[in-house]
């Protein structure tokens, strides 16, 4: 009996001094002393529990703020997107099912968001440019079947626009890339003539601010680091890109090292022969920017100002007749002046853009 007592003893000193360490010791007001020392002790103690859990509030409120700093960098479209996908997931996914290709296509345009977030985004854009081209539709006194039959119209262009839309981004983006590659090359050749390895000089380049390009190379090194090899990470990038131009250089890399060679002196040469091609580009462009420019002044001073003089003619000859009122109504003819040419205006720059070598 006495070897038990005395281990029970041993366990309860044990759990007094785990609780001690563990937990906060709590102050008890003494049974003892006069009413004035146990009030003191009263408020002491109500004060503490106050700051503790003025402390507590003050951490929550800390850890609320820095999520919300969080959730507000993520984009609104994205937010808009996955709180639409959350209200509706069921026909998002069966609607994300019937579009093939949609995930290879973010893959290539570095869109990173799942299928499903996107449709949702797709929907979203699409009601929006339905609405806006309906309420465009009223505003030029169309009639209601008019303007239903344009916004179910501009609700088809939407999806249609987002769904090619990371297409675009693609091409965009491999038109950057080109645009880099000379660049990019001279990057690599100077850190091959010094020594270094081709590895590193990627790392070197995925480090560098060379925009898409940059961002490709790191892509690359990740692969790599990932357990992917060198000759299959450039393959990947190769596909990724469906570029002429980063093909070529793909292949002279993989070329060189498989059977030797100069790589630096390699690099240097293509890196030239692209500059070269970019500077014939470039001059063709200027040609043909010359061109292009006599048909934005025309439609961007002198059709205004002749469709005005046409619209004043026609309601002076009505006015002349007796049939007064104007040839077109005042609400028309200024959404015309406001934003039909402005529109063309923008179509033409963007084609003018469009046309920018890379």
């Amino acid at each position: 009996m006495g070897i038990i007592e005395s281990f029970l003893n041993f366990l309860e000193r044990l759990g007094a001094t785990t609780i001690e360490v563990t937990e906060r010791p709590i102050r008890r007001i003494p049974k003892t002393g006069t009413i004035q020392e146990r009030l003191k002790i009263l408020r002491e103690l109500q004060k503490e529990i106050e700051e503790s859990l003025e402390s507590k509030q003050e951490k929550e409120i800390e850890n609320i703020i820095e999520l919300r700093k969080e959730e507000l960098k993520t984009p609104f479209g994205e937010r808009l997107a996955e709180a639409f996908l959350n209200r509706f997931k069921g026909p998002i996914q069966s609607i994300t099912q019937s579009i093939k290709g949609l995930d290879y296509d973010l893959y290539r345009a570095n869109i990173r968001m799942s299928k499903e977030k996107y449709v949702a985004l797709m929907i979203i854009t699409s009601i929006m440019v339905g609405v806006s081209s309906f309420a465009f539709a009223l505003l030029i006194e169309m009639d209601l079947f008019t303007s239903a039959l344009i916004s179910l119209l501009g609700f088809i262009g939407g999806f249609l626009y987002m769904r090619n839309y990371p297409k675009i981004v693609w091409r965009r983006r491999v038109a950057e890339v080109e645009k880099a590659l000379p660049y990019v090359l001279r990057h690599i050749a100077s850190l091959l003539s010094a020594g270094v390895g081709i590895a590193e000089a990627l790392v070197s380049v995925a480090k560098a601010d060379y925009g898409p390009a940059s961002e490709e190379f790191e892509l690359i090194v990740r692969d790599m680091r990932a357990g992917a090899s060198f000759e299959d990470a450039l393959e990947k990038f190769e596909e990724k890109m469906g570029s002429e131009n980063v093909s070529r250089v793909v292949k002279q890399i993989l070329r060189a090292i498989k059977f030797g060679g100069n790589l630096a002196e390699i690099l240097y040469k293509m890196a030239e022969d692209f500059a070269f091609e970019y500077r014939m580009k470039l001059v063709e462009y200027v040609q043909k920017v010359n061109g292009i420019a006599f048909i934005y002044m025309f439609m961007t001073i002198v059709m205004p100002t002749m469709f005005v003089v046409a619209v004043l003619a026609g309601s002076a000859f009505s006015a002349a007749g007796g049939g007064g009122g104007t040839a077109i109504s005042p609400g028309a003819l200024a959404v015309l002046l406001l934003f039909a040419f402005p529109m063309l205006s923008l179509i033409i720059v963007m084609m003018i853009k469009r046309s920018e070598p890379r």
